[in-house]
């Protein structure tokens, strides 16, 4: 038997399995319930939670969890009495959102097109052999810095939570297409390893929206000894694993957190890949829903533990407030909302010290909870990208939010121009210098809101030809390695089309030796730009030449000549007169015999 067949009978067995893992086609899930349960405070959710309740909201005195009938029973025999229960429709997928296919397609479209600052790798494998993809944006792909600090991005760690893919697919983009074009962005990309990990447990993602009705499933796809399935991943990180309540040792629950700590291959891939990446500093994890910014940690509910710097705890709070003001989300502790054990962001912060971030995305209530239509997709995910890009340039000191250290100065720069008036296709010199006290990473001159100029040097310089005319309003910006940004004074250059110039001459153009000239200007001008050559040579002055007309007194003219006067002007800070002759003649003298009276 060859390799190549041997791998296809693998790849062929691989498929045959994953298929039989999925629910059946076409077929809508078993009835599903939202049940509203009692909860007045942390202390009661908490509570809830070490029953194995997975608390998807939480309202006044409230909290609310989908359950199918068996769960329901479970919680009737605990003597936890619902004090509603609704049943839910049977949803079909919407194709809006990518599936593990469609996301796979996008990367790799998006690797393609971006290769210079994009590469793509293999975190490792699921449980039931899916690639699990690690995407590093950064003007250098293919070599890891460890001086340089990176950030990291991941969804979908509970499978229902589908708009986390398209945030991770968002966060994508937002790096790619805006480098060259943002400035901010592209300093980030020079400056930042960047790296998204989409999908995290696309076994569990997959079982989700197989059947083409959403199942509701949060966990893995872990088979269990008691016939159940999956392994909630946010309870199975090792730090403070199973310690404080908050996850189950129930198989069935959705809060299941495993055997034992890090039993699951997805979260095995998470800690290894930040044990591999020792200059992440900062982190966001994607869920759905509540619009809530948490951090660490679940697992307790004082402030400030004994495993926590306090500097980190300020730093914490701050972050977060800051990047609640950019998408509207509410800010807190983990443990405000109700204790957890083994998640992620204390497993992050807790053992290696990042400056990790649970996003709770819309909405924030149980409709249309974890699956709201596609068309608010962009929308939600646009919403954070404002609080992704503060996050990545704080990456490389997070606590100088609190003054504590870092790169927090930001350059100073300067624009300068050669002319602030020019004509159409005049060129004029726009000169950009910028200084740091760590060092400038990035200069650009920007036209209204265009780039027109961008740079890694701390000093720019370019000619720029006013293509129309009309004023154009010139700044330049400055960054640093600690994504501060500095912008010059706006200087405005205006472009002028040539003025046109007019001589007043009869028909047919004869004139009298001492016939004044009067010149016509299509935008006012001062006579002390004007320059004129007749031809034969003739002496003038210009008695007046404000506004749009110039009278224009000359020596006699001589008898029956032909004359070329010449417009050469355009020479002052504000003539801009297109060059301009007429031909004209000037009449024979009269004789005139004296009269002789008698």
């Amino acid at each position: 038997m060859t390799l190549a067949t041997l791998r296809k009978l693998m790849m062929i067995a691989l498929v045959m399995g994953l298929l039989s893992a999925l629910p059946a086609s076409g077929a809508p899930p078993a009835p599903l319930y939202q049940v509203t349960l009692p909860a007045a405070d942390r202390e009661a959710r908490s509570a809830l939670a070490n029953q194995g309740v997975a608390i998807d909201a939480i309202g006044a005195e409230t909290v609310t969890t989908i359950a199918d009938a068996a769960e329901l029973t479970r919680l009737r025999k605990l003597g936890i009495a619902p004090l509603a229960v609704t049943e839910l429709p049977a949803l079909v997928v919407d194709p809006a959102y990518h599936d593990y296919v469609e996301m796979l397609a996008e990367i790799n479209q998006v690797a393609a097109a971006y290769p210079d600052i994009t590469r793509v790798i293999t975190a490792g494998v699921s449980l039931e052999g899916r690639i699990i993809p690690a995407v590093k944006i950064s003007d250098a792909p293919e070599a890891d810095d460890p001086t340089e600090p990176a950030v990291l991005f991941f969804s979908l760690t509970h499978a229902r939570e589908h708009l986390t893919v398209e945030m991770a697919l968002a966060v994508i983009r937002l790096f790619t297409a805006g480098y060259g074009c943002d400035p901010a962005i592209t300093n980030l990309v020079k400056t930042r390893e960047i790296w998204v990990l989409p999908n995290v447990n696309p076994d569990g993602g997959e079982y989700d929206v197989a059947s083409g009705y959403y199942q509701s499933w949060r966990k893995n796809r872990r088979p269990n000894g008691d016939g159940s399935s999956g392994v909630d991943l946010n309870r199975n990180y090792g730090y403070r694993w199973g310690c404080c309540g908050g996850s189950s040792p129930w198989p069935s629950s959705d809060l299941y957190r495993g055997p034992t700590a890090f039993s699951e291959p997805e979260t095995q891939i998470v800690r290894d890949f930040a044990l591999a990446h020792p200059d992440i500093r900062a982190a966001i994890t994607f869920h759905t829903y509540s619009e809530l910014i948490l951090y660490p940690y679940g697992y307790t509910y004082t402030d400030l533990p004994a495993d926590m710097d306090g500097r980190d705890h300020q730093a914490f709070v701050a972050l977060a407030q800051r990047m609640a003001q950019t998408n509207g989300y509410t800010p807190g502790q983990a443990s405000d909302l109700y204790i957890t054990s083994g998640d992620a962001v204390d497993w992050l912060y807790g053992e290696r010290r990042i400056f990790a971030f649970t996003f709770e995305m819309y909405p924030n209530s149980g409709d249309p909870g974890f699956y709201p239509p596609g068309s608010v997709i962009e929308r939600e995910t646009q919403r954070n990208l404002a609080a992704v890009t503060y996050l990545s340039g704080m990456a490389d000191n997070p606590r100088k939010v609190i003054g504590d250290g870092g790169d927090a100065t930001p350059p100073a720069i300067t624009l300068t121009v050669s002319a602030q008036t020019a004509l159409v296709g005049q060129p004029v010199t726009l000169t950009v210098a910028a200084t740091d006290d760590v060092g400038v990473t990035l200069v650009t001159l920007q036209d209204g809101d265009q780039n027109v100029a961008m740079q890694i040097t701390p000093t720019l310089t370019f000619i720029w030809t006013p293509p129309a005319p009309g004023p154009h309003v010139f700044q330049a910006l400055a960054f640093d390695a600690g994504a501060n940004r500095a912008a010059s004074a706006p200087v405005t250059v205006t472009a002028y089309l040539p003025a046109q110039a007019s001589l007043i001459l009869p028909e047919p153009a004869v004139l009298t030796w001492d016939a004044g000239l009067i010149l016509t200007f299509t935008r006012p001008i001062t006579g002390s730009t004007l320059v004129l050559r007749f031809d034969p040579p003739l002496g003038y002055v210009i008695l007046s030449g404000n506004g749009t007309k110039a009278q224009v007194q000359h020596a006699a003219f001589r008898p029956a000549t032909a004359y070329t006067l010449t417009l050469e002007s355009g020479f002052g800070p504000d003539a801009m007169l297109a060059p301009a002759q007429w031909s004209f003649t000037s009449a024979p003298w009269r004789t005139y015999a004296p009269l002789v009276t008698q």
